[in-house]
């Protein structure tokens, strides 16, 4: 069954969002030996965000890249803001809330299965623990790898999501500080350019254009990504407005030279090419699907 962007369980308080969810889930968990992955994305949280559950159906993971929030674990209250990190299960009692004057962008995701508590289990990970990660730019990579092939889909695409996933809680585990750690003020301003990135790709022409609306040089936008990130500003830009586009193209009646203008292409055929190169697919066989 092929992945879609809806699921019951998704929050509405948000300004912007990049997720997904496996409606055949369920199936699949009967006979996985692997984490069963079911949803999970990325969440701009409005400023008014509140999420109370007394149970919840699946095991969560959830990572906060940008912004301040506040936790209830379990009945244990908690400060989170860019590199950390909190797990529930479905049977933990969790509140997570936005601070208002700084709004989260955070990372969740859901899996089930035997695999997911022996997982956590093994990685000192259990239900109810924080912590905060240093190395938060490997981190954010990695999830976005894993709402990239899961909006792919297929059972290739799920596949790949679940082992990037897989990957994050192993390194999250080797690379936890305590909850109280600081981040270096270049990080803090590497987190807020990729944020901005990763907010406003869409309608963002160029690097210049993204470090004149955050306040720095060019060369300096690009020697914070050099420092701490795995992937180029410019790599990282065009990803997401390519990975945007395959959810575009797969809306009837799209066409390709439409779509390479909303994302910000110059023409259909450097869309094409830069499609392809990233996909290894032309964006017409992914809008006739």
């Amino acid at each position: 069954m092929a992945t879609t962007q809806q699921a019951d369980y998704f929050s509405t308080q948000v300004v912007r969002n990049r997720r997904f969810f496996i409606p055949d889930w369920d199936e699949r968990r009967k006979n996985a030996r692997t984490l069963c992955l079911v949803g999970g994305g990325c969440e701009w949280c409005a400023p008014e965000f509140k999420v109370e559950r007394r149970r919840f159906p699946f095991f969560a993971f959830e990572f906060v890249s940008k912004g301040k929030g506040h936790v209830i674990l379990d009945g244990t209250s908690h400060s989170v803001s860019a590199g950390h990190a909190f797990f529930y299960d479905p049977n933990m009692q969790h509140t997570i809330s936005s601070d208002s004057a700084e709004p989260m962008v955070k990372y969740f995701f859901n899996f089930a299965g035997v695999r997911a508590k022996q997982l956590l289990k093994a990685l000192d990970l259990s239900p109810g623990t924080i912590i905060r990660v240093l190395d938060v730019s490997r981190i954010i990579a990695l999830l976005e790898e894993v709402i990239d092939h899961a909006l792919r889909g297929g059972a290739g695409g799920q596949r790949s999501a679940t082992i990037a996933l897989e990957h994050s809680l192993v390194l999250c585990a080797d690379g936890q500080q305590t909850v109280e750690t600081k981040l270096d003020p270049a990080y803090a301003s590497y987190l807020r350019c990729r944020g901005h990135l990763l907010r406003n790709y869409t309608v963002l022409a160029n690097i210049e254009e993204a470090a004149r609306n955050c306040g720095v040089s060019a060369a300096y936008f690009c020697r914070l990504f050099q420092r701490f990130d795995q992937e180029t500003p410019l790599t990282c830009l065009n990803r997401l407005k390519l990975s945007q586009a395959i959810i575009l193209l797969r809306e009837p009646g799209s066409q390709v030279k439409t779509v390479a203008g909303e994302m910000g292409f110059r023409s259909a055929a450097h869309f094409s090419r830069a499609f392809k190169a990233w996909h290894h697919r032309t964006p017409q066989s992914v809008a006739k699907e």
